[in-house]
């Protein structure tokens, strides 16, 4: 059975052969040493989220900036199976809210080195989709549409008594279909025999035709 992630499937919307190459061969993207200060932050944002999720609060951080509650218990992963193509879906969501009675919401905290620009929130369109998706697969009422939390540190003549951050809160429009319809599209690629082609844009292809003239 094929088993994608949201982050295996924003792969294939980005170059469908190193999905392919990823995917089928275990042909990976080289890639350096992974940053860990936004996986540090992450934890310690979890840590700060579940102290108030045994009291059904927004944290003190958001409040005012988001609407609803946290759930008070969230789920390590959601999962969908399409029994049509036998493929499973699966994400970890950063969070989840309640905005109404029985309405919720996913929501992603994202680290940025400087502050966001317009169309930001875009770059994670396919990921919101994908959460929507796996919310309404495993029965959470939406009203299609997730929260991007993004921290971006600002400049302070006294970081000796800790470093500020800026918290910004972009809601975002969902759209689940747009989420299953590339999923079916990202399987039926798998299951080629041959590697398809690259995106024109991936400059991962790029080098690799160019060590195949030199």
């Amino acid at each position: 059975m094929i088993k994608l992630s949201q982050s295996t499937l924003n792969l294939f919307l980005e170059c469908p052969r190193c999905f392919w190459l990823s995917v089928v061969k275990n042909i990976k993207r080289p890639r350096g040493p992974f940053p860990s200060l936004p996986s540090g932050i992450d934890l310690i944002l979890k840590d700060y989220f579940n102290l108030y999720r045994e009291k059904g609060e927004i944290p003190k951080l958001l409040r005012g900036k988001i609407p609803g509650k946290i759930i008070t218990s969230l789920p390590a992963s959601f999962s969908l199976y399409e029994e049509k193509i036998g493929a499973l879906l699966y994400g970890r969501l950063d969070e989840c809210l309640e905005i109404e009675d029985n309405v919720f919401a996913p929501l992603d905290h994202k680290t940025r080195g400087f502050k966001t620009k317009e169309d930001s929130h875009t770059f994670y369109q396919t990921e919101l989709d994908v959460y929507t998706l796996l919310l309404e697969a495993n029965h959470y009422s939406t009203k299609r549409t997730g929260f991007l939390v993004f921290y971006v540190p600002q400049k302070s003549s006294r970081l000796h008594e800790g470093f500020p951050f800026e918290v910004e809160v972009k809601e975002v429009p969902t759209n689940p279909e747009k989420a299953k319809e590339d999923f079916y599209k990202a399987v039926e690629v798998l299951r080629r025999v041959d590697p398809p082609k690259s995106s024109e844009r991936c400059e991962y292809c790029k080098w690799a035709r160019s060590q195949q003239t030199t």
